[in-house]
């Protein structure tokens, strides 16, 4: 399926979406909720669940591609991911109920820990990744859990809305620079920039890549849940897919520039792609992230 063929998420089902469970849960959000401290689009509304809420636009259930694939992970390996309790749609925003994992972001205790508790719990995330990464991809496609398309905030020319699925790696790759191909002489680029974006679209389009791998695509350190220096949690999944083998490392050192120490430690539970990263570099340069 081509990029322009997108496949919906509209088809995915609900999950264990009852009157009932829609009834405690808008109430609980109007009571309980409001004893919690909100992070972002995720509100407590007890000490065990947590409900994350999206808008939704265009008929687009992303509430519902995020669940199924923590539910694709759960299945599939033994990541420390929230259980899903259900899953309904009111009034244009989708809602997640699902289990709050009690611990700490790693963001917020990696300062404070001690070099053999920072190398456990890298050891312990370097585990987690290589499992997830072993998992047997359906085909070469740029796709979702279950064959759909994908979701990037930070990919600009999407504009927040749902991509793909692509066929192939290099179909992908044209994609995210908009199909820009040499030659490049009637745009208006300096010659060192015209040398920068060849050179990627060289390393894009070559003809071998390894098969896709099943990536998180937002694994940043306040994403990583942590409780007496072990990893309890890893949250927050609505980017994820089959991507390319070297998206979970680039899109990871790309997110941190927010939090630039966050790079550095990367390679304790990532596989470094460096001429990748080169190649990532330039294409958010040129066709813009964050």
């Amino acid at each position: 399926m081509s990029a322009t063929q997108k496949s919906p998420t509209s088809t995915l089902q609900p999950i264990k979406d009852t009157r009932v469970r829609r009834w405690l849960t808008l109430l609980a959000l109007q009571t309980t909720g409001r004893l919690y401290k909100r992070s972002g689009t995720c509100i407590p509304i007890s000490r065990h669940k947590i409900v994350k809420i999206q808008r939704q636009e265009d008929g687009e259930s992303s509430h519902l591609a995020e669940a199924t694939t923590m539910q694709f992970v759960s299945a599939k390996t033994s990541l420390p991911v929230p259980k899903v309790y259900c899953t309904f749609e009111r009034k244009g925003r989708g809602y997640i109920v699902m289990e709050r994992i009690r611990g700490q972001m790693l963001s917020v205790v990696l300062p404070s820990l001690s070099e053999a508790s920072k190398d456990s719990l890298f050891s312990q995330l370097r585990t987690a990744m290589d499992e997830l990464r072993a998992l047997e991809p359906p085909s070469m496609a740029m796709q979702s859990c279950v064959g759909a398309s994908l979701l990037d905030f930070r990919i600009a020319h999407t504009r927040g809305k749902r991509f793909g699925p692509f066929d192939s790696i290099p179909e992908f790759h044209r994609w995210l620079r908009r199909w820009c191909q040499p030659p490049l002489a009637n745009i208006h680029w300096s010659d060192e920039e015209k040398l920068a974006i060849e050179k990627m679209i060289k390393r894009q389009d070559r003809a071998s890549w390894p098969p896709p791998v099943f990536t998180h695509a937002d694994l940043h350190s306040c994403n990583i849940i942590v409780q007496n220096e072990k990893l309890v949690g890893i949250i927050d999944w609505e980017f994820s897919g089959w991507y390319p083998s070297y998206w979970e490392y680039t899109s990871a050192w790309c997110t941190a520039v927010v939090a630039r120490n966050w790079r550095k430690h990367l390679e304790h539970f990532l596989d470094p792609w460096p001429e990748e990263l080169e190649m990532e570099i330039t294409r958010n340069d040129y066709w813009g992230q964050i």
